[in-house]
């Protein structure tokens, strides 16, 4: 097996000066111990076979293998080297506690490699070791041994990091003492907005494990980037193991290939939801009954029960042997089916759990030459090939996409899967008002300094740049090889809580997760000014609902009780004209967008002959408007009443050559737009053509008939190209 285990020693420091904060503000104790507990929770739920062991620093007692009585004394190894438990968890979330007496945080880092060392003898699979000091280097410490230690950590191969206090602090050479600390620039940990003045002897202590990082080429983070520094203290999840299989190029050429997983969606293993943490010598076990849907609830054996589908009101039973027979059966492949320009694959049509890097197999110099080629020919001409890919028997077939990758110290394919065509969903959207050949919701447009506004916003909120790196140039944060996922910290965080304490309510949010979900500082420092342009530019306005005029409030003369006294009488001169014609309906000229139905009723029933023909112009254009502005399907019901409405009035004018005209015309506008759906709605519903038999001057029923299959009249050649693919699909 190859080795892909970790052995971590966390070495942390419990003495006085760990537990001194002003008040209201976290020690660097509890910070510390906040981390530890993330770094066990992360191992444990994830199931990971990495040890730790835990060694204190200042203990009250003395338990390791090193002391003598007068050397590497109050450092006790709180737990040895193993995998992490509910017992382990226990131990630092009850077990340790700050205390008076100071130790040796050199001492301690001694003994944590002794430890490791001595652990890890006659046990396999470890491919990598760390040491992690947690400490704000307050207390005393003997650097004679400083060039031994060094020396072990190098020729060892051991990972070195520490989590202390500020170690970008540019006084933390200065003579000044704890005064010159206490400035902006010498805060020993600015965590929870306090700002920690160091002393004389954690400035040497800072000085002097800086040199040792920088001897050892280790990390260091303070207390406040403890959490996102958490995300160096998990090894990978999963190993890079090679998917090998030829790709395939028409009939002759195969390249063989290997194809390892790139980026993976990380999924929390499901087995502790089978353990009991009280008693781990406990069988569990699922105890599963069938019963009748009856009121006796009669219990029916496994055996005599099948799995059945609802088609309609029916049931189906499905067997084994039927789901057997019915399984698609693939072989093992991966075909390039063609090409096709790059920028025929849109970003969002590339789906899947991951992404696979394929490389030429290991050792294969003419399969690296090809590949190469291949890699070469596909970047230079924009071109993706698509390919058809069964990773092996028991799996269905994907379809995705080959995208050349070209770098300095490599090159390579990336794989990306593409949906089928069931598993696309067309959304239709709006588009916004801004460009002027756009004239619908011309009053929604915005203006170029809205625009400009909204620009500044997203250019100071650019997190490529946000950052300054150690030579104070731009940098990137929040990049997602360094972020971790909150979400499976807080839930590491409440199982842990309801294994100790099952009857208790669920505890409220780590600080140190909650400060990961804020937006960095930088960012909000940068994006202030842009914030308060664009509140002046996009003014809100609460409207206020306008009160309804009624018969009853306008000629109420008493109150709402009759003790109160009447009410002042309304000036026939000033409301009553207005109240009368919100009471009263205004007459309807024009077919308008909230009631067209009964507008369009209401114009066709005035004396006026003429009004007919301009109703049903102004209902068709209103129709056309419903249609063209629902989002999906949203106002479809409304367009159909609309249609039905015309069609029908139509038909008692004798007008159906007005309407039948109309409906030719917006067929293939129907058609143009992309809404087939509401033109094959208009069958279903038999609101088509109107026939001779509805009305005089009517189209003949062929004529009709002719009129609706001729949307239908392209599907067998549809059909025909759909079983050429899927026979070209089984041939490959």
């Amino acid at each position: 097996m190859a080795a892909n285990k970790e052995a971590i020693a966390i070495v942390l420091d419990v003495g006085p000066s760990m537990n001194s904060a002003p008040p209201g503000v976290t020690t660097p104790l509890e910070t510390a111990l906040d981390a530890v507990t993330m770094i066990l929770q992360r191992k444990m739920f994830a199931e990971s076979k990495d040890e730790i062991a835990l060694i204190l620093v200042g203990s009250e007692d003395t338990d390791n293998p090193l002391a003598t009585g007068e050397c590497y004394e109050n450092i006790s190894i709180a737990n040895p080297l193993g995998i992490v438990d509910f017992d382990f968890l226990q131990l630092v979330q009850n077990d340790v506690k700050p205390s008076t007496v100071s130790g040796d945080f050199l001492d301690g880092i001694v003994v944590g490699m002794d430890h490791l060392m001595n652990a890890m003898q006659g046990k396999k699979g470890f491919a990598s070791k760390r040491l992690i000091l947690m400490s704000d280097l307050g207390g005393e410490f003997g650097d004679d041994q400083l060039d031994d230690i060094i020396a072990s950590i190098k020729n060892s191969e051991t990972e070195f990091n520490v989590i202390g206090p500020d170690f970008d602090d540019d006084n933390d050479d200065d003579d000044g003492g704890g005064a010159a600390a206490g400035t902006d620039g010498g805060a020993g940990d600015s965590q929870n907005g306090s700002q920690k003045p160091k002393t004389a002897q954690q400035r040497s202590g800072t000085a002097l494990i800086k040199y040792m990082v920088e001897e050892v080429n280790g990390e260091c983070y303070s207390f406040s980037e403890a959490l996102p520094a958490l995300s160096y203290f998990q090894s990978r999840q999963v190993r890079p193991t090679a998917w090998k299989c030829p790709l395939e190029i028409g009939n002759d050429l195969k390249i063989p290939i290997n194809g390892y997983v790139k980026v993976k969606d990380f999924k929390l293993k499901q087995s502790w939801k089978r353990i009991y943490a009280k008693d781990s010598s406990m069988e569990l076990g699922t105890l599963r009954t069938f019963h009748r849907n009856d009121e006796e609830e009669t219990e029916v054996d496994k055996e005599d029960t099948v799995e059945g589908h609802r088609y309609g009101n029916t049931l189906v039973p499905m067997t084994d042997d039927d789901k057997l027979n019915m399984k698609y059966k693939a072989e093992k492949c991966f075909k390039v089916l063609g090409f096709t320009k790059a920028e025929n694959v849109k970003r969002h049509e590339m789906m899947g759990d991951g992404t696979m890097m394929v490389v030429a197999e290991k050792g294969d110099e003419a399969a690296a030459v090809a590949l190469s080629a291949i890699i070469h020919a596909l970047h230079e001409t924009e071109m993706y090939a698509i390919a058809r890919r069964v990773y092996d028997a028991r799996s269905s077939p994907k379809v995705g996409c080959l995208v050349p990758h070209i770098k300095l110290d490599y090159q390579c394919l990336f794989w990306f899967e593409l949906p089928f065509m069931e598993d696309v969903r067309q959304f239709t959207f709006g588009s916004l008002p801004v460009k002027d050949d756009n004239p619908s919701n011309k009053k929604y447009k915005p203006s170029e300094d809205q625009l400009s506004a909204v620009d500044n916003l997203i250019t100071s909120m650019d997190l490529s740049t946000a950052g300054m790196d150690e030579e104070g140039k731009p940098c990137e944060v929040m990049k997602p090889k360094l972020t971790f996922n909150p979400h499976f910290q807080r839930l590491y965080q409440c199982l842990q809580h309801r294994a100790f304490n099952p009857d208790d309510p669920l505890p409220e949010l780590s600080p140190l997760i909650a400060e990961s979900l804020k937006p960095p500082q930088e960012v909000m420092a940068s994006c202030t000014e842009s914030l308060e342009k664009l509140k002046e530019k996009f003014k809100l306005e609460k409207v206020k609902k306008k009160e309804e005029v009624t018969g009853e409030n306008m000629f109420q003369e008493n109150g709402a009780t009759g003790d109160e006294p009447a009410l002042k009488k309304v000036k026939m001169d000033d409301n009553l004209d207005s109240g009368l014609e919100d009471i009263t309906k205004s007459k309807v000229t024009e077919v308008g967008s909230t009631t067209p139905v009964d507008d369009f009723i209401a114009l066709i029933n005035m004396k006026d002959e003429d009004k007919f023909d301009d109703a049903c112009s102004q209902m068709q254009k209103r129709v056309e408007q419903i249609v063209m502005d629902s989002f999906g399907d949203q106002f479809y019901e409304k367009a159909m009443d609309c249609l039905k409405c015309l069609r029908e009035q139509c038909i008692k004018k004798l007008e159906a050559k007005s309407y039948n005209q109309f409906l030719k015309e917006f067929k293939e506008t129907l058609i143009s737009k992309a809404r087939k759906d509401f033109l094959e709605k208009i069958f279903t519903d038999k609101q088509g053509l109107i026939s001779k038999l509805e009305c005089e001057d009517g189209v003949s029923e062929d004529d009709k008939k002719q009129f609706e299959e001729g949307e239908e009249s392209q599907k067998p050649t549809e059909t025909m190209e759909d079983d050429t693919a899927d026979d070209l699909l089984g041939e490959l």
